[in-house]
């Protein structure tokens, strides 16, 4: 009986547990020393974040006795389901707002795209001379 009792100790107080996600979404479940339901998520200000289903998290003690999922272990996400979605963030003073699908609105005194910038199948190179061609055909 003793060894029973001690096979599975509960944490402490204040102590984060490594568990697995077993339900995500509206009710989050993670297996701890048993599981637990009803999880309240973590996320930096301006993240909405699901973890999923086999992901490796850190469950910490939330407001009163809820247990919280405080993050995942870096690539312990499984492949194609990462879950996280910005809905707004601010970098260094500029917001850049993020919604999906691929919808990104950027705001500050300079935005700089690096790289080959494209609108829709088309580099903004010969976006622009096909524009000025139009207009220049259009004159004559």
């Amino acid at each position: 009986m003793w060894l029973s009792g001690q096979h599975k100790r509960p944490a402490d107080q204040g102590e984060g547990q490594v568990g697995v996600i077993t339900m995500s979404g509206k009710e989050t479940a993670a297996l701890l020393d048993c599981e637990r339901r009803g999880l309240q998520i973590y996320s930096p200000g301006g993240y909405t974040w699901t973890p999923k289903v086999d992901s490796k998290v850190l469950v910490i003690q939330g407001r009163g006795e809820i247990p919280c999922v405080a993050g995942a272990l870096q690539g312990s996400q499984v492949p194609d389901q990462v879950g996280i979605k910005a809905k707004e963030l601010t970098l260094e003073g500029e917001t850049v707002t993020v919604k999906s699908p691929g919808d990104v609105t950027a705001e500050g005194e300079n935005i700089r795209l690096m790289g080959q910038v494209y609108v829709k199948e088309e580099t903004l190179e010969e976006l622009i001379i096909r524009i000025v061609l139009m207009i220049l055909g259009g004159l004559g």
